[in-house]
């Protein structure tokens, strides 16, 4: 029986299975779908490729635009959440049930960054101060620039 071999093309496939459920959850797609008796070696060789930017100490891979890992795009601007909430709903049942269904979405989006946001900011009104954990935040990868 031939050696089965996983050409780059599905390299995205197998990232996004390790970054959402490790490497056994990576290991099992590779034994089922592909037939694969020993995956570690090619989840090893996708490490090694330096282009979908492996992190060791997270443990994922950071880098890897068509799996949608980028890093880029994480928090929306106010374009794209205009751009998802219409202005004015069409008349009728069915466009309003769309339209709470549309806002529904965007409180979700934005509790989503706001909860993320939380985990660097805490702001305390009474003594007006703003608290920035800025090692977590390098930690994670951000940048911090005070302006």
């Amino acid at each position: 029986m031939g050696r089965t071999i996983i050409k780059e093309d599905r390299f995205p496939e197998i990232i996004r299975e390790y970054n959402n459920g490790g490497s056994r959850a990576a290991y099992a797609l590779l034994r089922e779908n592909y037939g694969i008796r020993h995956p570690a070696g090619v989840v090893r060789r996708i490490k090694k490729d330096r282009k979908y930017g492996y992190d060791k100490g997270k443990d994922r891979f950071e880098n890897c635009p068509a799996c949608g890992e980028s890093g880029e795009g994480l928090f929306l601007g106010i374009e794209e959440l205009c751009a998802l909430s219409p202005a004015a709903p069409a008349p009728g049942p069915a466009a309003a049930g769309k339209h709470a269904d549309l806002e529904k979405l965007v409180q979700e989006l934005l509790g989503d960054r706001l909860l993320l946001l939380s985990r660097y900011i805490t702001l305390d009104s009474s003594t007006r101060t703003m608290m920035v954990d800025r090692s977590s935040l390098l930690a994670d990868g951000y940048t911090v620039e005070l302006l």
